[in-house]
């Protein structure tokens, strides 16, 4: 095994581990690098549910309708019993918008052979006892959608670096990345060198301003940014219908009386089973009304709680253990990143808004691109070189065909990149 591969893999969400652990396990000599500890940034507040719904374009929606379905793999060859939980999701709506909302999703989803069913209150409660089924006007059912537990994920994924020898380092910031003749270079931010044949930013958060020093662009939603929530709300600045786009929130609670059985899902929230019988609440808007660095933040949990208290009768005894807020990793188009990088090309990133759901399929995708030599079709469309494709279209109207040439010229050197780099 005298001509391992070195693969550096930074970053250690749940992408980043997964993907480290999916390269050792091919026989590569893995080096992990985290700016802190793995598994204690974005992943550690993530709703964490596993799904595919209501996913744009076609594409997106596939390939999370695959990731998905790779834990199913998974878990019929024994795999993630630990950490990934398919106990189902149930969704109910509360008056006749929302309901009609739900069956159009349903009827949606069902037409693309997403497992999902409307279902009657009667049976939404007997699926999860927390319902009263005197309180909502319909219900559906999508069996096949569950959570992660992160935590345990990521954990497993280090074991699996540590059994293929790989060398896991935390507290090692990474500064940039530079070509070095067949391989890429991570500088590190305490002056340290690291050669790597191939070298895989799994940043999250930090991807954009990471890269911009070697002059690659993958653009992302900041926290500061900020957009009208789909109903009203109170806010503390800016209008009362903004909220900050890549902030959310979850509230965790004390153990219940009655665990959950399933993921529930309400217009404006959601709840889902945790370790030891507690449950997980997170909604839109409530964890983003404020900036991350408000103590206002802490509000948010209360006002989750609040919210299911008056759906859910059962909850009113349960009381808070914790509040977490984070800033999910948006791509500017809302769309996976997912490829070898031009001006880099050693370098792949990736970067998804739906780590949790894409955690196992993209290190399965992405450990077989960068350590085989055929690209993943189901890829296709996430390569990090559209952004630089998407700035030739802003150039003036003059210029405008010459654009368009400098674009399709370019999109099969992004796709080739693979193939071509294994035949140097």
């Amino acid at each position: 095994m005298r001509n391992r591969p070195r693969v550096v893999v930074v970053g250690g969400g749940v992408l980043g581990t997964c993907i480290a652990g999916a390269c050792a396990a091919r026989s590569a000599r893995v080096t992990l690098l985290d700016a802190a500890v793995p598994g204690s940034g974005t992943s550690s507040t993530s709703f964490a549910w596993a799904n595919a719904q209501k996913k744009r374009p076609e594409s997106y929606f596939r390939l999370n309708a695959e990731g998905l379905a790779e834990y199913h793999r998974l878990a019929r060859a024994g795999v993630g019993s630990g950490w990934f939980h398919a106990v189902g999701n149930v969704e109910v709506a509360v008056d006749a918008a929302s309901a009609e909302a739900l069956e159009a999703n349903v009827a949606d989803l069902a037409a693309r052979g997403y497992a999902a069913e409307n279902v009657s209150a009667r049976r939404a409660a007997d699926l999860e006892p927390l319902i009263d089924p005197d309180r909502i006007a319909a219900a559906a059912y999508f069996p096949d959608e569950g959570w992660v537990d992160a935590e345990e994920m990521v954990s497993d994924a280090l074991a699996d670096v540590r059994a293929g020898t790989g060398v896991i380092r935390t507290h090692h910031a990474v500064v940039g990345f530079e070509p070095a003749g067949a391989g890429t270079k991570v500088l590190l931010a305490d002056g340290e060198e690291l050669l790597a044949d191939y070298v895989v930013c799994a940043t999250g958060t930090a991807t954009e301003a990471l890269l911009a020093g070697s002059g690659i662009a993958v653009p992302m939603i900041s926290e500061t940014a900020r957009k009208p929530r789909a109903s009203g709300g109170e806010g503390r600045e800016g209008s009362p219908d903004e909220r900050y786009t890549a902030v959310g929130g979850l509230a965790f609670t004390a153990p219940l009386r009655s665990p959950l059985r399933r993921i529930v899902h309400t217009p404006d929230m959601g709840l889902r089973p945790s370790a030891y019988g507690r449950a997980v609440l997170g909604g839109d808007g409530a964890g983003s009304r404020v900036p991350r660095n408000d103590p206002a933040v802490f509000e948010n949990g209360p006002r989750l709680l609040e919210r299911a208290r008056r759906l859910f009768p059962a909850m009113a005894e349960v009381t808070l253990d914790a509040v977490r807020v984070g800033v999910r990793p948006m791509p500017a188009d809302g769309l996976t990143v997912a490829g070898f990088t031009e001006s880099v090309p050693g370098l792949y990133v990736v970067v998804t808004h739906s780590g949790i759901t894409l955690a196992q399929y993209l290190a399965r995708l992405v450990a077989g691109e960068v350590l085989g030599s055929k690209e993943a079709a189901a890829l296709a469309d996430f390569r990090p070189g559209r952004f630089a494709a998407a700035r030739l279209e802003d150039v003036a109207p003059a210029d405008k065909g010459s654009a368009e040439k400098g674009s399709a010229e370019k999109a099969p050197v992004e796709e080739g990149l693979v193939g071509d780099r294994k035949r140097g």
